[in-house]
C-alpha cells in the first residue's frame, strides 16, 4: 500500500499553511500604494475641485479611498491576502461611484491604478502555482485558483449594484427609488433601495472577500430568488438576458450557480476566512459557515487549524 501523503506536501485548500508565502514575488507593493494615493487625490479634486462628484458621492469615494490606501500601505506588506482584499473592495466602490457620476478625472486615474493591483494578484497566483508544481495533485491548485477568480469576480460584481444604491449620491438614490416605486412599493421604496444595497454590499464582502463565504453565498442565493421572483420578473421573460421587457433568467441562473458552488465549498485560501482560520481567530462553532470541514479533513487541514 502507498503511504499517505503528509498534508504539508498537498496542495492547500481551505487556507494557506504559510500566508507569508502567499504573496507576489516580483510586483512591488509601492506601485499599488502610489496608484491608490493618486486615486485618493483625484477623489478629492472631483469632490471639492471640479465638483463632478456630487454630495454624498464625494464623501463616500474619498472615505473608501482612505480605507483602500490604509490597507495597501499598512496591512498588505505584513499579510498580502487580507491586505489586498481589504484594499481592493473600497477601491472598486470608489471607482464605480466615480464612473456613475462621470467624474472622468478620477475614472482615468483609477483605471491606471487598477493595473498594478491586477499585476500584483496575477503575480501572487503564478508564484503560488510555481511553488505547487511538484506537489501531488498540483493540477488541483490551478483548479482552486480558477474557482477563486470566479468567486471573486461574481462576488465583487455586487459592488456595482450596491454602490449605485447607497454610495453614488442622492441623484442615483432617488432615481432608483422611483424605479422601485414601479414595483408597487410606494412610500417604502426608499427603504427597499437601502436594504437591497446593504444586502448586495454584504454579498460582496462575504463572497468576494471570502468572509463567512458559505453563509454569504446562501444569503445571496436567497436574495436573488426573492428579488427576481417577487419583483424583477426575469423568470417569466424566457431564457435570454437580452429578452424584451427587461431580460430573462440567464444571468440570474448564472449568479445562482456560482453562489451555490461557494455555498458547498467555501472560499478557499485566498480569502479572509482562510487567513482567520490559519491564525486560529475563527471560533470553531462558526467554521461551518466559512468552509467545508469534511472536505478539509481529507487534506489534514481541518486538524491543522485547531
Amino acid at each position: 500500500m502507498n503511504s499517505p501523503v503528509r498534508s504539508l506536501d498537498m496542495v492547500e485548500g481551505a487556507y494557506a499553511n504559510d500566508y507569508g508565502l502567499l504573496t507576489p514575488s516580483r510586483m512591488p507593493n509601492t506601485l499599488s500604494v502610489a496608484g491608490l494615493a493618486a486615486t485618493l487625490v483625484a477623489a478629492l479634486y472631483c469632490g471639492w475641485g471640479n465638483h463632478s462628484l456630487p454630495d454624498f458621492a464625494a464623501w463616500s469615494s474619498t472615505l473608501w479611498m482612505c480605507v483602500a490606501l490604509f490597507s495597501a500601505a499598512l496591512i498588505t506588506p505584513k499579510a498580502f491576502a487580507p491586505g489586498f482584499l481589504l484594499s481592493l473592495l473600497p477601491f472598486l466602490i470608489a471607482w464605480r461611484v466615480a464612473a456613475m457620476n462621470d467624474a472622468l478625472v478620477m475614472v482615468w486615474v483609477a483605471s491606471i491604478a487598477a493595473v498594478p493591483l491586477l499585476l500584483q494578484f496575477a503575480d501572487c497566483v503564478l508564484s503560488d502555482l510555481r511553488r505547487d508544481r511538484n506537489k501531488p495533485g498540483a493540477w488541483l491548485g490551478l483548479l482552486l485558483w480558477q474557482a477563486t477568480i470566479v468567486r471573486m469576480y461574481f462576488g465583487l460584481n455586487e459592488l456595482c449594484h450596491s454602490s449605485e444604491k447607497i454610495f453614488a449620491g442622492l441623484g442615483w438614490f432617488h432615481r432608483l427609488e422611483t424605479g422601485f416605486q414601479g414595483f408597487g412599493l410606494g412610500e417604502v421604496a426608499a427603504y427597499f433601495v437601502v436594504l437591497g444595497g446593504l444586502i448586495e454590499f454584504a454579498s460582496a464582502v462575504s463572497v468576494g472577500l471570502g468572509l463567512f463565504a458559505r453563509l454569504g453565498a446562501f444569503v445571496s442565493l436567497v436574495y436573488f430568488l426573492v428579488a427576481t421572483v417577487g419583483f424583477g420578473g426575469e423568470w417569466s421573460r424566457g431564457y435570454a438576458w437580452a429578452s424584451a421587457g427587461g431580460g430573462g433568467w440567464e444571468y440570474v441562473m448564472l449568479l445562482m450557480v456560482v453562489f451555490a458552488g461557494v455555498m458547498v465549498t467555501g472560499a478557499g485560501k485566498f480569502s479572509l476566512d482562510g487567513w482567520l482560520l490559519r491564525r486560529g481567530w475563527m471560533p470553531r462553532r462558526l467554521r461551518w459557515l466559512a468552509f467545508n470541514e469534511k472536505g478539509a479533513r481529507h487534506t489534514g487541514q481541518e486538524n491543522d487549524a485547531e
